[in-house]
Order: C-alpha cells, then structure tokens, then sequence
C-alpha cells in the first residue's frame, strides 16, 4: 500500500515541476490532466481500500497523458525550429508584407510593393503625335540623274495632317543649276553641244501616307522614333532652254510643264515639335528642247518661232532631299486612354 502511494506522490510532484514550463511554450493541455490527477490522489487518500486500483489507473493516465504532453511538446518544439512561417496583409490589389521567421527571430522583410496592375502598360503610346497640326518643312536638295546638269534646289514643304499616318501638302521649289564637267568633255571630245534645259522655279499639291512607324535606341541611352512614308502629286514646273550656241540666246524660250511626281521618305523625331526628313522624289516632266539646226530649223528669228518647232521628250528628274520639319502647335495631346 505504501508503495502505490509513494508513487503516486512522485508522478504529481514531476507534473507539478512540468506544468509552468510547458504553459510557457503555449501548451494548455496539460492542466487538466493534472487536476484530474490531483482528484484521484485525494480519493486514494480518502478510501485506503481502492488505492491499489486508483494507483493502477493512474499508471496507466500517467503513460497517456506523458505521452500526451510529449506529443504537445514536440509539436511546439517543431512548430519554433519548423520552416519560416508568411503572413500575407493588404488591401485588394497590393501586394502584402512578407515576414520569414527562423527559430522565433525575424530573418528579414521583402520589399513592400504599393503598385497596382493597372500601371503596367505592354504596348506603351506612340511617343509623337501629328494628326491636326501643321508641318513647316524647308528643305534643300540635289539632283542625282543627270550627268551633264546638275541642279540644287531650295524649297519649303507645308503639310497638314488630318491624321496621324494621312496628310495633305503643298511644295514650293527654287532652282540652281550648274554645269558639270562632262558636259564640257563632250563638247570637246565629240565636237558637239549637248542640248539642255534648266529648271527655274516649280510648285506642287502632294498627298502622303505612313505605312510604317517605329523607333529604336540611341546608344542605349534614349528612343528615337521614326516613320517612313510615300507620297505622290502633281504640280507645275517651269524650265528654260540653254542654247547650244550662247550667240542666240534671243531664241531661248520657257516652258511651263505640269509635273507629277511620287517619292518616298522617312522621318526621325528629335522633340515634340521637330523632327529630321530624308527624301527621294521622281519628278516626270514633259519638256521642250531647242530644235535641231536642220533644214527646218532654218529661218527661225523669234523664241516663239524656236518654241513651235521644239522637240519634246519626257524627263525625269530624281531629287535627293534633306529638311527639318517644325510642327505647329508645338505640343500635342493625346484624345484616347492608354
């Protein structure tokens, strides 16, 4: 009898010495069995007779309930030294805090983001606008067909936009023509003049089109866009006859040929306001030359007379140009959301 209860006295006195520090840990289930425990060592106390079978039974809840608070002890111990436990906080469409925790100090936070999905943007807006403004381009130029004439020419482009990629425009051109030394070897090797005409002064309505627009980047350092486009129109050019002999310059006459023309080019936007054109445009001229100094040639006093008898002949006449476009207003706005 002596024995069940120095055991008994034993099992309370260890779980009494357990309990506070697994309370610590934040396990609670070990009170109950303690106070369960501490009924049953009472009621041993009070019936001497049933002590040896209250000494069984708490044996037995002594193996269960140790392995009870051993399974709860382990499951704290892993639930401190387990994997790093996340805790998600925020607002619908921002991304929370993120806290990583290992064995109970905090390891670190990763970096709170305040960002919606709205801001992201795949295909961003075009970086320059030209629909309803005006494009006041001067320009100069060179010809590139001729062998025997060259010309230089000196011209302003206006162009309005009705849209971004259609536009509508009128060109002025100003002439400069120059001799080149082949002219002046065939005269010399084949004993003959060649027959020429210098343009003087032209004009013209275009229509243009942009097929196609894009941009790269600058030396990795900024964005450059650019478009290529087409163009064609009709205008009106005005040429003179150079004299193969400068003795009858009285019967050098002017012409006046309606010119149609298409060309194609590209721009490069260095502002909001300003970009850099490159252009090539085929100008078709049906034009009159000095008659030949034949039998009916003959006889001819007066320019008009010379003009009659002219021969025509259809000429191209391909230009290189260079210009800086100036866009008027100088800002622009865009009329729809991203």
């Amino acid at each position: 009898m002596k024995r069940p209860a120095i055991c008994l006295f034993i099992w309370v006195a260890l779980l009494g010495w357990a309990a506070p520090g697994y309370a610590k840990k934040g396990g609670g289930k070990a009170a109950a069995p303690a106070a369960d425990d501490s009924a049953v060592a009472d009621d041993s106390a009070k019936n001497t007779d049933k002590t040896t079978n209250a000494g069984a039974a708490g044996g037995s809840d002594d193996k269960t309930a140790g392995d009870t608070g051993k399974a709860d002890a382990q499951g704290a111990a892993g639930k401190e030294a387990g994997a790093p436990s996340e805790s998600l906080e925020g607002e619908e469409g921002q991304p929370g805090k993120v806290e990583e925790e290992v064995g109970g100090a905090p390891k670190g936070a990763r970096p709170t983001s305040t960002g919606s999905w709205s801001d992201i943007v795949v295909v961003p807006r075009k970086a320059f606008l030209k629909g309803g403004r005006l494009e006041f381009q001067p320009f100069t130029g060179i010809t590139i067909n001729d062998s025997l004439i060259r010309h230089y020419v000196l011209g302003v482009d206006l162009n309005y936009f009705l849209t971004d990629v259609f536009w509508i425009g009128l060109e002025g051109q100003y002439f400069i023509h120059q001799l080149t030394n082949q002219e002046e070897l065939v005269g010399s090797e084949y004993n003959r003049a060649p027959t020429l005409n210098k343009y003087l002064y032209g004009g013209a309505l275009n229509f243009g089109y942009v097929p196609i627009y894009g941009k790269f980047a600058l030396f990795n350092r900024s964005i450059l866009s650019w478009e290529i486009w087409a163009s064609a129109g009709v205008g009106v050019t005005f040429t003179k006859v150079i004299p193969r002999d400068p003795a009858n310059d009285a019967l050098a006459f002017q012409n006046t040929d309606i010119t149609p023309n298409v060309g194609i080019g590209s721009r490069f936007f260095l502002l909001n306001w300003l970009s850099v054109n490159f252009a090539l445009r085929d100008y078709l001229v049906p034009d009159k030359f000095e008659p030949l100094n034949d039998g009916a040639a003959r006889g001819i006093t007066t320019s008009a007379q010379a003009k009659a008898q002219a021969q025509s002949e259809l000429v191209q006449n391909v230009m290189f140009y260079v210009g800086v476009g100036i866009y008027l207003p100088t800002k622009f706005q865009y009329k729809t959301p991203r």
